[in-house]
């Protein structure tokens, strides 16, 4: 059987591994990855809170903000916009079901206005958590934005600086 007979078998000749819709390359996560990390891991949070205590509390807090920072810290430069907005879409994703899935979260009635009263008051009380999880973001790509402008600055510096020095000398 040919090498090639598996193209993605790359661990042979030491080639990265290819790029997918989640990781995107071997530079980061994209912001899809990052958006599905959050959710999969404040929806672990919103579950095991649920069972244990009837509504959000602590484990889904500590994982929805601990989640939004390694995204934000393992994102791709360039989609680190879309990492600032997604701790509050996520965020309202979770509550919004748990609202209407979690019958111990509010009163325990069935209308739809009561719903809709428990799934307010569930963003309202867990406020705390989303501010935590949009600033520390919000800061962490800034540093992270500006250290990568940087970065950028000095390559084109060095390369021009290296042209100029290569038209200079006589061939």
């Amino acid at each position: 059987m040919p090498d090639d007979a598996y193209p993605y078998d790359r661990a042979r000749d030491g080639s990265p591994p290819p790029a997918t819709v989640v990781t995107g390359t071997r530079r980061g996560l994209s912001a899809l990855g990052a958006a599905l990390l959050v959710v999969v891991a404040g929806g672990l949070g919103a579950v095991i809170d649920s069972l244990l205590f009837d509504n959000l509390r602590y484990v889904f807090g500590v994982l929805f903000v601990a989640s939004c920072v390694v995204a934000a810290l393992r994102a791709h430069v360039d989609d680190l916009i879309g990492v600032v907005i997604m701790p509050p879409l996520a965020y309202a994703v979770i509550t919004i079901i748990v609202g209407y899935l979690n019958p111990e979260a509010g009163d325990g009635s069935t209308g739809l206005r009561n719903r809709a009263i428990d799934v307010g008051s569930e963003m309202i009380l867990h406020a705390p958590v989303l501010l935590a999880a949009v600033i520390l973001v919000a800061v962490i790509a800034a540093v992270r934005g500006r250290r990568a402008q940087i970065a950028r600055r000095e390559r084109q510096r060095s390369l021009a600086q290296s042209a100029a020095a290569r038209r200079r000398r006589p061939v």
